[in-house]
């Protein structure tokens, strides 16, 4: 891969992490989707093409900067979806709560039998009934 052509996939790289970011931001689920998945193809084809490219190129010192400040941002726009992430669970959750098949735990507490909805404890009086 030439320079040149390196460069113009960074600077399309850069270009689609702006408009992720941006969408974040702005909450715009269909273009988050889109831009998602554009970032996620081009960071596949630059995990692929960057390490043979910086072998054979030798030290750029410009380049890696730049290299540095995408891996930066990519983290921060992760970070950014981990959170909405969590905010439309929590959303979800709070509208939908997940079915139970009970109204109280197995074990309630320390004790080992269910106090509530259950037979009441026996009192030790009558464990036995003899004939």
């Amino acid at each position: 891969m030439n320079p040149e052509t390196l460069d113009s996939q960074l600077s399309q790289f850069e270009t689609q992490l702006a408009l992720l970011s941006a969408a974040l931001v702005g909450g715009q689920a269909s273009v988050l989707v889109e831009s998602a998945t554009r970032v996620q193809s081009m960071a596949v084809l630059l995990s692929k093409v960057l390490p043979s490219w910086l072998a054979s190129a030798g030290h750029n010192p410009q380049l890696a900067q730049r290299v540095k400040k995408l891996q930066a941002t990519l983290a921060g726009v992760l970070e950014g979806l981990l959170r909405q992430r969590v905010q439309v669970d929590r959303a979800l959750a709070a509208l939908m709560p997940a079915a139970q098949n009970n109204t109280y735990s197995a074990q309630a507490g320390t004790y080992g039998r269910q106090p509530y909805a259950s037979a009441g404890r026996q009192s030790g009086e009558f464990r036995v009934l003899s004939v």
